[in-house]
C-alpha cells in the first residue's frame, strides 16, 4: 500500500496550495513582537469579580426563624451541646506500641487500636 511517486507529487501540490491559502489569512505583520507577560496574583485578584448574596434579599432567607411551633413539635429530644464531655480511654498501638488517650467512640477494640502514625503508613 505504498504510494507512488504521481500520488505524492499530488499529495504535496494539495499540501502547499492548503499553506498558501492559510498564508492569505494569517498577516505576519499583525502579529506583536512583545512577549506576553504573565499576570500576577494582585492582577488576577482585581479582574476577579465578587458576585453579590442573592439569597440575603429574599423571603426564604429569614423563613426558618418562624418555624419555631414545628420544631416544638416534631422535637423528640432537647438539644445537646456540640462538644460533649468524655473519659480519655487509654489505649496501646498495636504496631508500635505508643501509649495514648483518646476518645472511646473512636476505639472500636482495644486489641484492634491503631495510632494515627502507623495507620496512615504503608503496610
Amino acid at each position: 500500500m505504498a504510494l507512488d511517486k504521481d500520488d505524492i507529487k499530488q499529495l504535496i501540490a494539495i499540501l502547499q496550495k492548503g499553506l498558501s491559502d492559510d498564508d492569505d489569512d494569517d498577516d505576519i505583520s499583525t502579529v506583536e513582537s512583545e512577549p506576553i507577560k504573565p499576570r500576577t496574583r494582585q492582577q488576577k485578584r482585581a479582574k476577579t469579580k465578587k458576585s453579590k448574596n442573592l439569597f440575603d434579599r429574599m423571603s426564604e432567607s429569614n423563613m426558618h426563624k418562624d418555624d419555631v411551633e414545628i420544631d416544638k413539635r416534631l422535637r423528640k429530644f432537647p438539644p445537646t451541646q456540640r462538644s460533649r464531655n468524655y473519659k480519655p480511654l487509654k489505649v496501646r498501638c498495636r504496631v508500635c506500641g505508643k501509649e495514648e488517650s483518646t476518645n472511646p467512640t473512636l476505639v472500636e477494640s482495644i486489641e484492634r487500636y491503631k495510632c494515627n502514625k502507623c495507620s496512615t503508613s504503608a503496610g
